[in-house]
């Protein structure tokens, strides 16, 4: 799951309280140990499975990553902790309660010994036979309704269950007409070379035209149409069919998916293309000289150089294409087994890029490098 993800559902099942106190604890580690290695085991009490790529962090930087600036290493540090069990707080309320519990005991067990000194050893060794039957009577009647369960009542609605999991593609064709939509939490990436986005549900009006394997985070569900989030404050719809929720193998490692990146394309223009993520069309313009050409629809304006142009979503850099490469997704696989693919294009993702390739009109390959924005 992406790290974007993973703390979107941190924050919808927990409240603002816990949340605001698990960022107080990050703090506090980042405090005295300045080690994100460190502050992992502190929460878990494990280490992270793959090193951070910056390890140090001071509390400033914590300060500054919860108001919104962008810090790669923070955000996999965020991402992987609240994907697992965090450990509870340890406190000194029962401490603080044993002396109190003590006397009390002492003073509970003064008391008895006294009372017990005028008991008989006959009275100490009646046993409570009633309670005992009851006990067994319950005993029995649960084991009985238990078995009764799992031989009469529940194979059937495990064979129902069977059944709906073998069969996707008959659960796919179920007719749903007449039913809400269901809420989703995840995400899906396009089939096609290209697909349309529309306006409405009824996939009439048109929003834009979207490539093979762009990323869109799943708003609501149904048969043939899912709704998608487009934008941050933008929503669309896409016929289901043109789309995959599942690729086939686990996102790569981000720093290896870029060092392919830098060993197979031109990076001239750049001494770290990450870097180039969330700059400001302004900002761009000011780094690079005037595009060849610019084009835009609705959702973005995209900035043509040589040899790569750049996607500006909400004015900020969301992807980069290589116009013309000989890649082909024989040397894709250099760098992991294709998680989705066609005889034209393949998909590669990390935890915060994905790599996508397509062929052209020319028959040369075009590579994006976009981040996972969800």
């Amino acid at each position: 799951m992406h790290r974007s993800l993973k703390a979107l559902q941190f924050y919808t099942s927990h409240s603002e309280e816990q949340i605001s106190r698990l960022h107080e604890r990050i703090r506090s580690s980042l405090s005295t140990t300045e080690s994100l290695t460190e502050t992992m085991i502190r929460l878990t009490g494990s280490p992270p499975i793959v090193s951070f790529k910056q390890d140090h962090v001071t509390t400033d930087d914590w300060t500054a990553f919860l108001a919104g600036t962008h810090h790669e290493s923070l955000a996999d540090f965020y991402g992987m902790l609240v994907a697992r069990p965090i450990l509870e707080e340890t406190g000194t309320e029962e401490e603080e309660e044993i002396p109190v519990l003590a006397y009390s005991r002492r003073a509970d067990a003064s008391k008895r010994r006294n009372h017990s000194e005028t008991r008989s050893p006959a009275s100490r060794l009646v046993i409570p036979w009633r309670w005992l039957a009851l006990l067994m009577s319950c005993f029995l009647l649960g084991a009985g309704a238990t078995y009764l369960y799992f031989h009469y009542i529940a194979p059937d609605t495990s064979l129902k269950t069977e059944a709906t999991l073998e069969t996707p593609d008959a659960l796919e064709q179920k007719d749903t007409s007449g039913t809400e939509d269901a809420e989703e939490s995840g995400v899906l990436y396009i089939k096609p070379r290209s697909s349309t986005i529309y306006k409405d549900r009824a996939l009439t009006t048109p929003l834009y035209e979207t490539d093979f394997g762009d990323g869109y985070l799943i708003l609501q569900a149904k048969k043939d149409v899912t709704r998608i989030a487009v934008t941050e404050e933008l929503a669309g719809y896409v016929s289901t069919k043109e789309t995959i929720q599942r690729l086939k193998t686990d996102p790569v490692a981000d720093e290896a998916l870029l060092a392919w990146i830098k060993d197979t394309l031109n990076v001239s223009f750049t001494d770290d293309v990450t870097a180039l993520f969330g700059v400001k069309e302004a900002e761009l313009l000011r780094l690079y000289e005037a595009p060849a050409r610019t084009a835009s629809d609705p959702v973005n304006t995209y900035l043509f150089y040589e040899t790569h142009y750049f996607t500006v979503r909400q004015g900020q850099v969301v992807a980069i294409d290589w116009l013309s490469t000989d890649v082909s997704n024989d040397a894709l696989r250099k760098l992991a087994p294709l998680q989705y693919e066609s005889a034209s294009s393949g998909l590669v993702t990390s935890n915060s890029y994905r790599i996508q390739r397509f062929e052209t009109s020319t028959g040369r390959s075009q590579i994006r490098l976009a981040e996972q924005l969800f």
